[in-house]
């Protein structure tokens, strides 16, 4: 048996996930997941407005999940939030803000066209619900169907409780981080001496202290899979949930001020649009990939 497989064979804790609203004690852990969502973008972003769109949400519309460790003892940051983000509504500051940058990633190349017309399009009348999720790399995926499954209901229930009955949205988007797979591959060989030292020490800052690979296959319980674009997901759901979009658009974030001395590795940035009318079906498809632990 490999080292490896010695170390995935080791037992694990059982810990116990809240799910519950998020809250304004929230706030700076928020915010903390959204810098990791959106990478280097994201000191050119409001994020703290973000957070608070996020929060006023939950307190308002009751939309919205955090998950945090069920402890009585101490009271933990989320480690995960998903939310959702409504586009083409005028009123919303984080919302046209959101929307601004999309349309400044899609103007940056051609096959960004047709998303971009979708995003510019949007209007009250014909809307966007933006699927805004994130969460430490290391918490099991098996979180994400509840999660996925409650926004659903409490974004339809909102939706449906106004008056008049607000319009379905055309389109979900979602937004997530993906990875050069070829800069992750085991089989390639590491380089060695001082080089390589800073290339493990670039890989374990980025990906949580393991490799990509390791990491993400002990999380889904499965390898990463690699997209026609070579990439490979962080949230393995998004995999599943992109053989249902009509619209998808990839980009580069810029490396980070230190990546030439880390060997920093490439990290992109996926854009794409679900049809609203097929998020039902999409959720139960990941409710089976990944059912919740009985």
């Amino acid at each position: 048996m490999s080292m490896d497989e010695e170390e995935e064979d080791r037992d694990f804790i059982n810990v116990e996930f809240d799910f519950s609203a998020p809250c304004k004690t929230d706030h700076q852990a928020l915010k903390r997941l959204f810098q990791q969502l959106f990478y280097t973008h994201a000191p050119q972003m409001d994020i703290g407005a973000m957070a608070d769109y996020i929060i006023r949400l939950s307190q308002d519309n009751g939309i919205g999940t955090v998950v945090k460790v069920d402890d009585m003892e101490q009271v933990h940051d989320p480690y995960a939030v998903v939310s959702a983000m409504t586009i083409g509504v005028p009123g919303a500051e984080a919302a046209e803000q959101m929307r601004a940058y999309l349309v400044k990633q899609l103007l940056r190349g051609a096959s960004g066209k047709a998303l971009l017309e979708l995003v510019q399009s949007a209007s009250a009348s014909s809307p966007l619900v933006m699927l805004l999720h994130e969460r430490m790399i290391n918490l099991p995926v098996q979180v994400v169907p509840p999660m996925l499954r409650m926004l659903y209901e409490e974004y339809e229930q909102g939706r449906e409780e106004v008056t008049p009955v607000a319009p379905k949205p055309s389109h979900m988007l979602v937004f997530s981080r993906a990875f050069s797979a070829d800069a992750f591959e085991e089989e390639n060989a590491e380089a060695t001496g001082l080089a390589g030292a800073r290339k493990r020490k670039a890989e374990e800052a980025t990906l949580g202290n393991k490799s990509m690979r390791k990491q993400l296959k002990q999380v889904s319980g499965r390898a990463p899979k690699r997209q026609a674009d070579g990439l490979g997901s962080f949230h393995p759901e998004d995999e599943v949930m992109m053989e249902c979009a009509s619209h998808t658009y990839t980009f580069r974030f810029p490396p980070p001020p230190d990546a030439a001395d880390t060997y920093e590795a490439p990290i992109f940035g996926r854009i794409f649009a679900i049809p609203y009318a097929q998020v039902p079906a999409v959720i139960k498809r990941v409710e089976e990939e990944w059912p919740v632990p009985s």
